[in-house]
C-alpha cells in the first residue's frame, strides 16, 4: 500500500468557521486539529472518533476539517505522525542536554520513556491505535513507521554521543527500551498492582542496559 502524505493546509474562510471559533493561521489550525483529535481518541475511543466530534473539539466545521484531512484514516495517520514529532523532540532534548553526561542523558531518557508509557494518555492512545491497526492497513503502516522512525532517531542521537560504540549495540539498546516501554503499557497500563512494582522495573531496566552495554556508562566523546 502506498504511503499517504501529510495533507496540505489551505487558508481558512471566515464563512467556514463556526461562531465563537478562535481565529488563527493555517499551521495553528492544523496543530489544534491534531491535538484535539488525539484528545477525542483518548476520551471517546475509536467508536467516538468521528469527523464531527473532532471538528467540534477543535472549534471548526466538519467541512473545514475534511478540507485539511479528507478521511478519518488520513486524520489518524496525521495524529500518529504528530506524536512522532513530539516524542522525537523530547528524546533529542534529553539526549543532547549539555548539563548531562551521555550516560546521564540515556538514563534520563529511559526513566522518562518508561514513566510516560503508563500515563493514562499514552495507555489509551496506544491501545486504541493497536486495536485499530489490526483491521486498518493505513493505521498499521503508520504505527510501524512510528516505531521505526523513533528508534532510528534515538540511534542517530546516541551515535553522536558514542561514536566508538558499535552500531548494533546501540540498536539493541534502543530496541530493549522500546520493548520495555510497550510492555509497560500492556502490563501496567490498567493495573499497577503487579508482582513487581513498575518503579522497580525501571531500575532493573537500567541495570540490564549496564550489563548489556557497559561501554555506554563510560565517558563518551563530546
Amino acid at each position: 500500500m502506498e504511503k499517504t502524505h501529510k495533507p496540505g493546509v489551505a487558508p481558512q474562510k471566515a464563512s467556514a468557521r463556526p461562531a465563537g471559533a478562535v481565529k488563527s493561521g493555517p499551521a495553528e489550525i492544523t496543530e489544534r486539529i491534531l491535538d484535539c483529535a488525539r484528545e477525542v481518541l483518548v476520551r471517546q475511543g475509536y467508536t467516538g472518533f468521528t469527523v464531527r466530534a473532532v471538528a467540534e473539539a477543535a472549534g471548526i466545521s466538519p467541512g473545514n476539517l475534511a478540507y485539511h484531512f479528507p478521511s478519518k484514516q488520513y486524520l489518524l495517520r496525521a495524529v500518529v505522525e504528530h506524536m512522532v514529532a513530539g516524542y522525537a523532540t523530547q528524546f533529542e532534548e534529553l539526549l543532547t542536554n549539555t548539563k548531562l553526561s551521555p550516560d546521564q542523558g540515556l538514563k534520563s531518557l529511559t526513566q522518562w520513556l518508561l514513566a510516560d508509557a503508563v500515563t493514562e494518555e499514552s495507555v489509551r492512545t496506544f491501545r486504541e491505535l493497536w486495536a485499530i491497526s489490526l483491521h486498518d492497513d493505513v493505521v498499521r503502516e503508520a504505527i510501524d513507521d512510528l516505531y521505526n522512525d523513533l528508534m532510528g532517531g534515538v540511534v542517530e542521537l546516541l551515535q553522536r554521543s558514542y561514536p566508538d560504540v558499535a552500531l548494533q549495540t546501540l540498536q539493541e539498546v534502543v530496541q530493549i527500551l522500546a520493548l520495555f516501554s510497550e510492555g509497560s503499557i500492556v502490563l501496567y497500563g490498567t493495573c499497577k498492582d503487579r508482582l513487581v512494582p513498575h518503579d522497580h522495573m525501571i531500575k532493573l531496566v537500567l541495570r540490564l542496559l549496564d550489563l548489556h552495554a557497559p561501554e555506554l556508562g563510560r565517558d563518551a566523546q563530546k
